[in-house]
């Protein structure tokens, strides 16, 4: 099998995940200035949007670059059930497991105060995939946003989720916990500009300074993917893959065309 690396001469695997490599486009930048915001007023945020449009990935790229001396970031998700979740978090708070829940609540409230009182450190709690959790999952996250009777909470809860966790949210009943998540953002995908700027800026990490992709190809690749950044990046490979495969230097509309069929056809 041909190596993608070594016939384009990559210096590494192309379009990964390191948040040291974002790409910084308006929509991430705003993010990051709403989790600012946020961090700054001691509040929650929702950010929703389409599965791979980089919601976690844009996260990172923020809670990444907090003193470690000032925040201490916790990041859960993917547990349906709120047991798994808690029991995790609970962890990360250097906890004992407990099997009552009501006991892990308890000792998990008292040791989020510990770290903010004793330690001095405010606590921001990324939720990912916030949309599969269960309704007393969610009563749960509420109570630990409100450990002082309303008058301030110790944690700041980032909930990341797809698009109708903003519906759930307000008719299911945790009307509460929405008004909790001051603020607000839906990421989108990118535009054919900035696809094409993303496609450029991820190559040139690699050591790739000139033009893989057609103009015709980056248009296609750009109608199929939606401007999501996750089918970007697996149409990418994929069509640099068959490039290196049929010794092209160029990916073109039917090495791109390929690349959807088989996709149809796998």
């Amino acid at each position: 099998m041909i190596s993608v690396i070594d016939y384009f001469k990559f210096n590494s695997m192309p379009f990964g995940k390191d948040v040291s490599q974002l790409f910084l486009y308006p929509q991430v930048e705003q993010v990051h200035q709403k989790i600012a915001v946020a961090v700054e007023s001691a509040t929650g945020i929702l950010i929703t949007g389409q599965a791979g449009t980089g919601k976690t990935t844009a996260v990172r790229g923020f809670t990444d670059g907090l003193p470690a001396n000032k925040y201490k970031v916790i990041y859960l998700g993917y547990d349906q059930r709120g047991g798994a979740m808690f029991a995790r978090l609970g962890q990360e708070l250097g906890l004992n497991a407990s099997s009552s829940r009501n006991h892990r609540m308890l000792q998990i409230s008292k040791q989020i105060q510990r770290i903010v009182s004793g330690a001095g450190k405010q606590l921001l709690l990324v939720i990912d995939e916030a949309h599969l959790l269960e309704g007393s999952t969610l009563e749960d996250i509420r109570m630990l946003t409100n450990t002082d009777m309303d008058r301030r909470s110790d944690v700041i809860p980032i909930m990341l989720g797809q698009l109708w966790l903003r519906t759930k949210l307000k008719n299911l009943g945790h009307e509460a916990l929405y008004q909790r998540l001051r603020f607000r953002y839906g990421l989108e995908g990118l535009t054919l500009k900035q696809a094409t700027a993303y496609v450029k800026h991820h190559l040139m990490l690699v050591g790739c300074d000139r033009n893989l992709f057609s103009e015709a190809a980056m248009k296609g690749l750009f109608q199929a993917s939606g401007g999501i950044l996750r089918e970007i990046n697996n149409l990418c490979l994929e069509a640099l893959l068959s490039a290196a495969g049929a010794k092209l230097e160029l990916v073109d509309i039917p090495t791109i065309q390929k690349v959807l069929d088989e996709r149809e056809t796998s």
